[in-house]
């Protein structure tokens, strides 16, 4: 797969994870949301095999496309699996810290991601 294809497949999971109901009593729902996870990361794991940083900066675009919270998710996958410039870096963790700034259980996981990011 080419990094076109890999960006693509990538913005399709974060639209199944976003379009799922979230029904944590529901497996069908909870296998859905975490197929998708699943594939994020194998898309980005194929991405860092390669080690391009070309293609890094292909996928750090995704950084400002907010649909599907395709920023958020890339934000993560690029800070915790990818060798990143430091542009890209900075702009991956002002994303995750304005949400961390706020007063929701998505906020205070982000906030405990920091923490764990901070320390390595």
């Amino acid at each position: 797969m080419n990094i076109e294809d890999l960006i693509n497949d990538y913005k399709k999971q974060t639209k199944i994870y976003s379009e799922s109901q979230h029904d944590y009593s529901d497996k069908f729902s909870v296998k859905k949301c975490n197929k998708a996870v699943g594939r994020m990361y194998q898309l980005v794991q194929m991405i860092s095999k390669k080690n391009n940083l070309n293609e890094v900066a292909k996928f750090s675009e995704l950084l400002t496309e907010e649909e599907n919270r395709t920023n958020i998710w890339a934000a993560v996958h690029l800070l915790e699996k990818l060798e990143y410039d430091k542009t890209s870096g900075e702009n991956a963790l002002k994303i995750i810290k304005k949400i961390a700034s706020g007063n929701d259980a998505q906020a205070l996981g982000f906030q405990y991601w920091l923490k764990d990011f901070k320390l390595k």
